[in-house]
């Protein structure tokens, strides 16, 4: 019999509890040993919480299991596999599926019997409360600092944490912190800012939304570990020295909410979440540049980092130059023989055929993680209904007429120019499914009309300020560098 063996620690503390993984390696090999059992793997997770299966090892060993690579599992305890009930049934259910038994070497059980799997649930229930009393007593530890005045984890650019937990300024980082408030006070945008002071956007968003700086904790979350708008987090004076006054902070954030308002307001976004980069996979943001000299508004769009995690190349892409690219290309994609073509298929119905399907795949495996069944199962018979609705669509209704389309277009081409920026938006979220912004091309996935492919324009002497404000950016493809 091939036997596996799963082993995990979360923490370093059950490390020293006498829970590490070596210690557990041993034991359960020494048991395999004395059970005559040929070992087949180890499957080991270092430093993952047991709430949850998004483990790398788990799921590999899981993947494993479904090609009936060994016969038996085997743990330390069960809390090891998982501390949830739900994920842990769902795991033995579908080791009993694949015809594998489970051993918890401390704590003997026959998951055969209805006893067995009692014991077993009762268990796993009093781990999953261990866990969340673990997790009361953080976030009531977390409260409590707060109120004293003390921060919780990673602390700000510009101070440093001393032995004994005192947190200190740091003077050289404390004077860019200051420039870039006051830049902000002076209404720089923040890419204007970044640029000037060499951060990213994102890391100039992140300090001057930080009341860390002005002598102040805040707690952005609220009960249900949620994230809360920014005029509902909680203040609590802190212990460190500020580097800004609470003024200057309220006045940089008075200017940055006035600002995305007015942004949000006066200028309708045309290609918002359309213009997406596959290099970061996330989409490219929208930005505005004021010039001062000129009385005129620059709209761009730049990959830049949307999160910690995330990446950006900072690939840039303006708004009019997209627009001329695009007008261009949907003339010549009815530039068709309509005697000789006069129908084609529309795409987007297996299209969304196939997203449908995906869908349904994605609810199931979601029911099996959080076990809602109900609010799955309606959602599963939504899409259904939609998949049923399309496919009764005679053949006839799913085609669209060359002429008819080209009519359309000529038409919107026409009055264009004559159309207000939200008339232009809606315009193009109605005609295009993506733009996919690769290094050398464009791909524009038509809503309905296939896809297109065009070339990107390179200019090594062009700047991001010629049509956006700031510098060259290059790839890592030689000769290349940032364009349209």
């Amino acid at each position: 019999m091939k036997a596996a063996i799963y082993v995990r620690v979360s923490t370093p503390r059950q490390a020293l509890k006498g829970e590490s993984i070596s210690m557990q390696k041993e034991r359960l090999t020494a048991y395999i040993k004395a059970q005559g059992w040929k070992l087949y793997k180890i499957y080991e997770d270092k430093g993952f919480s047991g709430k949850n299966t998004a483990r790398p090892a788990f799921q590999e060993m899981m993947k494993d299991a479904e090609s009936r690579l060994f016969d038996v599992l085997v743990v330390y305890k069960i809390d090891r596999l998982s501390r949830s009930i739900l994920d842990f049934h769902t795991t033995i259910e579908k080791l009993k599926k694949y015809n594998i038994s489970f051993v918890s070497v401390t704590q003997q059980f026959d998951t055969t019997t209805s006893t067995g799997r009692l014991m077993l649930a009762i268990l796993v229930d009093f781990a999953n409360f261990e866990r969340e009393i673990d997790v009361d007593r953080a976030i009531d530890s977390f409260q409590q600092r707060l109120q004293n005045g003390l921060p919780s984890g990673a602390i700000p650019y510009g101070y440093k944490r001393l032995k004994g937990n005192k947190v200190v300024i740091v003077p050289d980082e404390a004077e860019k912190v200051k420039e870039i408030y006051q830049l902000a006070l002076k209404r720089y945008s923040m890419s204007e800012i970044a640029q000037k002071m060499g951060f990213s956007v994102w890391h100039v968003r992140s300090i001057l939304r930080q009341p860390f700086y002005c002598g102040y904790l805040v707690r952005r979350r609220n009960g249900k570990n949620k994230r809360i708008p920014e005029e509902q987090w909680e203040w609590y004076k802190g212990q460190h020295k500020a580097i800004i006054s609470l003024k200057t902070y309220q006045d940089v954030s008075q200017i940055r909410h006035s600002r995305a308002k007015n942004t949000k307001t006066k200028y309708a976004r045309l290609f918002s979440k359309l213009i997406y980069c596959p290099y970061c996979e996330h989409n490219l943001s929208f930005h505005t540049r004021h010039w001062k000299n000129k009385k005129e508004i620059t709209f761009y769009y730049i990959c830049e980092k949307i999160s910690r995690e995330s990446k950006a190349c900072s690939q840039y892409v303006n708004e009019s130059k997209m627009e001329d690219l695009l007008l261009s290309a949907i003339e010549k994609l009815v530039n068709i023989d309509i005697k000789k073509d006069n129908k084609f298929k529309e795409n987007n119905i297996e299209k969304e055929l196939k997203q449908i399907d995906r869908k349904i795949r994605r609810l199931v495996a979601l029911s099996e993680r959080t076990g809602n069944v109900q609010e799955v199962a309606r959602r599963i018979n939504e899409l259904k209904k939609r998949r049923e609705e399309i496919l009764k669509t005679p053949k006839k209704e799913r085609t669209i007429d060359a002429r008819e389309i080209k009519r359309i277009i000529n038409n919107i081409t026409n009055v264009y120019q004559y159309m207000s920026r939200e008339e232009k938006a809606h315009f193009w979220h109605l005609a295009i499914n993506r733009i996919i912004a690769y290094r050398d091309k464009f791909v524009i996935e038509w809503n309905g009309l296939g896809t297109t492919e065009v070339p990107r324009e390179f200019n090594n002497k062009s700047s991001i300020g010629n049509g956006g404000g700031g510098r060259i950016r290059t790839f890592d493809t030689p000769g290349m560098s940032r364009m349209l």
